[in-house]
């Protein structure tokens, strides 16, 4: 889960005290106009500006750091990754620049990295509810569940309005099938935040095993109109179709699913459910090795 809240941060004196030459006043008004193309998700045009930021001073620690940003928004992360190892090259105590390379070496997938940078920082955020999600989206990712339970329970201890915390600290209950505990903390997300869409597929997945399918389909149905292309949620609804009687629906959403997602083991599974129903058993059973072999 990508965390943004780092999207702008620079260091306001560079804006105030550093403006004795010309150059080093194009070197912030490029800046700033990198800045203003990054918050509008313009990240070609945030790091044409950064760029020439840079080469009025390219000493601009802050300019380095934003293109990283820039960069990683626009799929470069190796260049991303250059960028934010120069912001720190330039200022050791860069600590933003320490969580953004960190989110862009996980992104990677290089996540003892990713987790080394987060501890370099540990007493800079000790504050930040979001540096623990951060910490713990990793641990979790390293089969580290205490740690990540630990990290979450922080992150809302430091402020009981995070939705993502209450979210993550559920995923770590929904992984070990403790789907009461799961879906409270879902639930929770969801009333501090009603655009959690993995919360409400989660809550949806829950209630479908609680054979709740009317209620199921509400929440999958939530999660989709935020975002109606995830191959999961779209799976998912499929499968409560099913359940529903509504086999050739849930069918093609399915099948959908997989063209989306061809790794996804339990698409497979439901698309042999559904051959199941209709009493096609070589189908059913194709699917279901297919499922066998990707989980």
């Amino acid at each position: 889960m990508k965390i943004t809240k780092y999207l702008l941060i620079f260091n306001i004196f560079l804006l105030t005290g550093s403006c004795g030459t010309d150059k080093t006043e194009e070197s912030i008004k490029f800046f700033k106009r990198g800045n203003y193309k990054l918050k509008d998700k313009e990240y070609q045009e945030a790091i044409h500006w950064f760029d020439e930021s840079i080469i009025q001073n390219p000493k601009f620690a802050d300019a380095y750091n934003n293109r990283g940003l820039a960069n990683q928004k626009f799929d470069k992360l190796e260049e991303a990754l250059i960028d934010f190892d120069k912001a720190i090259e330039l200022d050791k105590k860069y600590w933003e620049a320490y969580y953004n390379r960190s989110e862009a070496l996980a992104q990677k997938g290089d996540l003892q990295n990713a987790l080394a940078d987060l501890e370099k920082i540990a007493v800079a955020f000790k504050d930040s509810s979001f540096y623990y999600v951060s910490r713990g989206n990793i641990k979790s990712q390293l089969k580290n569940s205490s740690g990540a339970t630990a990290d979450y329970e922080k992150a809302i201890q430091l402020n009981p309005k995070n939705a993502e915390a209450y979210t993550n600290h559920g995923v770590i209950y929904f992984e070990n099938k403790e789907y009461n505990l799961a879906k409270s903390d879902f639930l929770k997300a969801i009333e501090l935040n009603s655009k959690q869409d993995f919360a409400l597929n989660n809550v949806a997945f829950i209630l479908a095993e609680e054979k709740k399918y009317d209620e199921a389909l509400k929440y999958v149905d939530s999660a989709l109109k935020i975002n109606p292309t995830q191959p999961f949620y779209i799976n998912n609804k499929g499968m409560i179709l099913l359940n529903l009687g509504k086999l050739e629906a849930g069918k093609e959403l399915i099948e959908k699913s997989i063209r989306l997602d061809d790794k996804n083991y339990l698409a497979y599974q439901n698309l042999g459910h559904y051959f199941e129903l209709k009493g096609n058993k070589t189908k059913a059973i194709e699917n279901f090795d297919k499922a066998k072999s990707l989980q």
